[in-house]
């Protein structure tokens, strides 16, 4: 565990210099702010859209919702539109940058990737009692080897070039 304390302490700091040395300085903290808002503005939803949907089924004989796939779509829908709505009135107050929106989308993109390498972790973590065992026995065509190996790299080569061009002030 100290390991861990140590990288996130390098991450942190390496985060402040970058943000307080930029010329807007805190584009990435509103970017996360804003999308934090997001999220919990977007479980809020799901819950009131759960909720409705699970008082409407109570009473079969007026609504039928077909298969859970496409509830859960619809309802990313209706959220994204409600999320859309309340965006478009914040916006008449406070000012989104395209810069903001913009890092807003990679903090999507870059938590999306880690939840499925998460998933592959620890989907797999019962069914393998050491990495040796696993080497030994050659999974190394898995999928979920490639996903472990492939999708941090991405990671990591995407937050480099984001840095690159903010630095470069190319977003």
């Amino acid at each position: 565990m100290r390991l861990t304390y140590i990288f996130l302490s390098i991450l942190i700091v390496t985060g402040l210099i970058v943000t307080f040395r930029a010329e807007d300085r805190y584009q990435w903290i509103k970017a996360g702010i804003i999308f934090v808002v997001q999220i919990i503005c977007s479980i809020i939803n799901f819950i009131l859209l759960f909720l409705v949907s699970f008082i409407l089924m109570s009473n079969d004989k007026y609504i039928n919702f077909g298969n859970l796939f496409m509830l859960l779509a619809l309802f990313i829908l209706i959220s994204g539109i409600l999320l859309y709505w309340g965006m478009r009135l914040i916006g008449k107050v406070i000012r989104f940058s395209n810069t903001t929106l913009t890092l807003i989308e990679y903090y999507i993109q870059w938590i999306l990737i880690y939840v499925t390498v998460y998933q592959a972790i620890f989907s797999n973590l019962k069914h393998i009692k050491g990495l040796g065992e696993y080497i030994r026995v050659g999974n190394f065509l898995d999928p979920n080897v490639i996903v472990l190996t492939i999708l941090p790299s991405f990671i990591s080569a995407w937050i480099s070039i984001i840095m690159y061009k903010r630095y470069t002030k190319a977003i």
